[in-house]
Formats: C-alpha cells, structure tokens, sequence
C-alpha cells in the first residue's frame, strides 16, 4: 500500500493540498493518506513568536483534534474504496515530528501546500515547506493553491547540466512515473544556442529516448519553464536540489510566490 503524508495548518491552502492528495492517491491504489499536524514549538523560537502562537494547553490540543475530524468528514466524500484517510497529531515541533513520522513510517510522498492562513501560517509553512524539500528523503509535492485537481500524466523535469542525477534519485523517478503510469520529458535552460544532444547517462538511467530531451534557450530560467510547462499542458513540475539550476532559483521565496500564483503548478522534489 502506497502513503501519503499530508502536513496541515487548518488553512484552505492545507486543505486544497489535502484534496489534491486525494486526487493523485486515486491513480496510487490501494492508497492511505494521513492528515498531521505538529504543534511544537522548535528551540529557536523567540518570545514574540512564542506569544503569537497558540502553545500546547488542553485548549489548544481539543481544538486540534476538533478540527482533524471536521477535515477528516468533510474530505470523506472524496475517498474511493482502495484510498483510506486517518490523522495524526504531534506535540513535537514541526521538523522533529516530521522526521519521526518517515522514520516510522514508509511515506511515499508528502504533499504541502506553499501558504498559511495568515502573514504568520504564511511564513511559517512556506519555511516549513522549504525545511522539508531541503531535509527529508521522502518526495515532496508542493501544491500551490490554484494548482488542479488532475490527474497526473505529463511529468516535466527540470535539470540543470551542472547537476548529477544520484542513482536514488533516478530510481525514485522511475518509481513515480510506474506509479503514476505517466511520461517524463527533461528539459534544460540555457542562455546560450541549444544543442538538444541528450546526456547520455542521463537519459540511460531514467530509461528515456532522445527524444524524451529537450533545450531551450532563455535568460531567465524559471520563466523559460514556466511558459513552456503551460504549452505542453504539464502536470507535475521535478526538481532535484542542488547548489545550481532551478532548485536553488525555484525555492527563493519570491520565485516560489511567482510559481505558486502565476503558474499553479504543482512541484516535486526529489533529494
């Protein structure tokens, strides 16, 4: 059985991540996915942040666990018979919670939404977010919040030449695409003439012809992907993390803003 870790912050973000969790779990069966949230403070937090958020009080936990299962019945219509829905609620603080639930537990993905309900769920699950894509081994998708519900077949893997492709990563790649029964076409930015000569390596280790390569020649490296993800009607946008290429422009915090509400399209990130 596949599963799905699904983080929440009782946002409408959170909970159009749930769905699209749901969604995609339709083409993953059988399915369990798992509404968590952590409410733990991490160490560093200071006092202004300590004061503007709820704590840990049997208040605050009933209230969470009041709102799980209002999630829970309300995302209940939207299961099949092979995709199970339970939660799981954590008194650690976000990261250690996460790491204690993938080490527990197998996850196949998480799914995340980029934003809060507010300036502060804002920062803190775009942070917690980026925390994630930078720490866990588990693939994360990062739902933005006009990204559809869909089902996903065209995958769009954005590589940079500068990086290498781990072999790990690309058995994770080729995990997703059985999984998802979908295509993968690769494609590189380059501000100089494209060649379009397909890495060879590249290409043999994700089991992909030629013509599954494509490079485009644009200054600006997000938009280039962007424009051509919407021509090609791409379902899901890959990224692997790296000191160059589309990584490390992609998950600037104006970037990211810039993919989430411009493009709605949602990104997978494999370490």
């Amino acid at each position: 059985m596949q599963r799905i870790l699904v983080p929440v912050d009782f946002s409408e973000t959170a909970f159009h991540a749930a769905r699209y969790a749901i969604s995609i779990a339709r083409q993953l069966q059988p399915t369990s996915i798992t509404l968590f949230h952590a409410y733990g403070l991490p160490p560093s937090a200071n006092a202004t942040v300590i004061a503007m958020m709820p704590g840990d009080s049997p208040e605050y936990i009933h209230g969470v666990e009041i709102e799980m299962a209002k999630w829970k019945q309300e995302l209940q219509s939207e299961l099949v018979e092979y995709v199970q829905l339970d939660t799981h609620i954590s008194g650690l603080p976000f990261m250690e919670a996460v790491k204690e639930a993938t080490d527990k537990t197998r996850f196949a993905l998480i799914v995340m939404g980029i934003t809060g309900k507010s300036p502060l769920g804002q920062r803190f699950i775009g942070s917690n977010a980026l925390d994630v894509a930078h720490s866990t081994h588990v693939p994360l998708i990062i739902v933005p919040a006009g990204a559809e519900l869909r089902k996903i077949k065209r995958i769009l893997f954005a590589y940079d030449r500068k990086q290498t492709l781990q072999p790990t990563q690309a058995e994770t790649i080729l995990r997703l695409q059985n999984d998802f029964e979908g295509q993968i076409e690769v494609v590189h930015i380059t501000p100089g003439e494209p060649d379009n000569n397909a890495p060879a390596a590249l290409m043999e280790a994700l089991q992909l012809a030629p013509s599954h390569y494509r490079e485009l020649q644009h200054t600006d490296l997000v938009t280039a992907i962007q424009e051509y993800a919407g021509e090609t009607n791409a379902d899901l946008l890959l990224a692997i993390p790296g000191e160059y290429g589309l990584f490390a422009e992609l998950f600037h915090r104006s970037i990211t803003k810039k993919l989430a509400f411009n493009v709605g399209l949602p990104v997978v990130v494999i370490r």
